[in-house]
């Protein structure tokens, strides 16, 4: 569980540094730029979502196709070896065939004398919608879904950036950490081979070097549990760039290159800044827009249409083909008012003006949420950014207590037991640094992201 803890902990201090640093690139070594760069045009995510942006400006032709003129062609030819019969009542029949025997009572079933057995028809038919509310509000409901998509490729994108940053300066971090054990383990093993020559010499007890060589097995176990970290870490960031994790990467930069400073110009707490108030506000319009489709439901709809081809009917199959074949043509206009229907589009209407409802109290409530945040963020940021320089002054500190003891404990002045303590108060201080950076680099992130200047296009 420490392990993951501290796994999750470096994960999360990583993030804040701006996109725009610019360094070569050195066979498989990465600036944090380029690894952003790479993600930005790899990462499944970000391909989901370009696909996701062709869908809609396809859902756009779809909608738009709907308003276009629809033409299409027919041809058919029938055949009928037995014609269905006419039915007709005997004094009725009687009009027909004057004389006939027939009972003005019965029902007889004649032959089809309007019908010839095979009957055949070629035509091409043209519909076009002229008017129609809901076809109107349905385009304009397309278009704001294709900024809809836009709009959720650009939260992709921040999120990306936000883990591959993420990602990136855990890799750095435990760099840094393997870097100081390496450190430490090679003064711990210098001074372990003095206190064992002093001892050879008398001049040491092995109660000393003992204790000295616990505190160097200590450090090289961790060491250890580091070089694997560091694996895992760059496995993380791999696949968050969207790399093949068979592939070999190094990162450019250090710790020493941060800049982490104060805000000195607040960023005016703004929801429009935010990719999270824009998606909202488009969704907001397509409620709108549902409302308004729905209420020209009760509207009438007009359509023109026109229909022309040819037909003909004989005997047999042959025959029709082979004679001759008579044009026709017919055109008109539909028109379709809606009287009754239950009141099925009224409770639409209204469901469609609560959602609308629902959609306006998210825009006010997500407003005074960013203005939260900022102003949590920034005392947040204040804060960390006081605490890191305390923690520096510590580290100085035992730094400077480190190097005197080791002098003092070379001359003799000093006993093992006080730089054993040194060592400790040392790696301690470095251990409170780091997560001090991490503190500072985390509330750095929830500050950009609070104003939205986490990444933009």
């Amino acid at each position: 569980m420490k392990k993951r803890f501290i796994l999750l902990a470096t994960l999360l201090l990583t993030g804040f540094l701006p996109v725009t640093k610019t360094s070569a690139q050195t066979g498989s070594q990465y600036t944090l730029e380029q690894c952003v760069d790479y993600a930005l045009k790899n990462y499944n995510d970000i391909k989901n979502a370009q696909l996701d942006q062709l869908a809609a400006t396809a859902k756009v032709g779809e909608i738009r196709g709907a308003g276009l003129p629809q033409i299409a062609g027919a041809a058919s030819i029938t055949d009928n070896p037995e014609l269905q019969r006419m039915f007709m009542q005997g004094s009725n029949a009687i009009s027909f065939m004057p004389g006939a025997p027939l009972d003005p009572n019965a029902v007889y079933a004649f032959p089809n004398f309007f019908q010839l057995r095979t009957a055949g028809d070629a035509n091409l038919s043209l519909n076009q919608l002229l008017f129609d509310g809901s076809y109107l509000m349905g385009l304009k409901a397309s278009k704001v879904y294709k900024e809809l998509a836009v709009k959720s490729m650009v939260q992709t994108k921040i999120q990306v950036v936000e883990n591959v940053t993420k990602a990136f300066y855990m890799v750095m971090i435990n760099q840094e950490q393997l870097e100081l054990l390496n450190s430490n383990v090679s003064r711990l093993d210098s001074l372990f081979n003095n206190s064992k020559a002093l001892q050879k010499e008398g001049f040491a007890e092995s109660i000393d070097v003992n204790r000295i060589e616990v505190a160097r097995n200590n450090l090289m176990a961790e060491r250890t549990k580091f070089v694997q970290l560091t694996g895992v870490s760059s496995l993380l960031l791999k696949y968050q760039m969207g790399m093949p994790l068979a592939d070999s990467i190094a990162i450019q930069g250090s710790i020493r290159d941060l800049q982490v400073e104060s805000v000195n110009q607040k960023v005016e707490a703004s929801a429009e800044n935010r990719i999270e108030y824009k998606l909202l506000k488009s969704q907001n319009e397509l409620r709108l827009l549902d409302v308004k489709s729905n209420r020209a439901g009760f509207f009438p709809s007009l359509s023109g249409f026109a229909k022309g081809g040819y037909n003909r009917m004989d005997l047999t199959v042959g025959d029709l083909v082979q004679g001759q074949w008579y044009r026709y043509f017919m055109w008109g206009l539909s028109l379709n008012v809606p009287i009754v229907s239950g009141g099925t589009r009224m409770y639409k209407l209204k469901q469609a003006n609560y959602e609308y409802q629902k959609s306006e109290n998210n825009l006010q409530h997500f407003q005074q949420l960013v203005d939260l945040q900022t102003r949590q963020s920034e005392i947040s940021l204040d804060n960390e950014l006081k605490t890191l320089e305390i923690q520096k002054r510590n580290l100085d500190l035992a730094t400077e207590v480190v190097r005197v003891s080791k002098i003092k404990y070379t001359n003799g002045s000093a006993s093992n037991l006080e730089i054993t303590d040194a060592e400790n108060s040392f790696k301690e201080a470095q251990t409170n640094y780091f997560n001090a950076v991490y503190n500072v680099l985390l509330a750095k992130i929830e500050y950009q992201k609070s104003t939205g200047t986490l990444y933009n296009e």
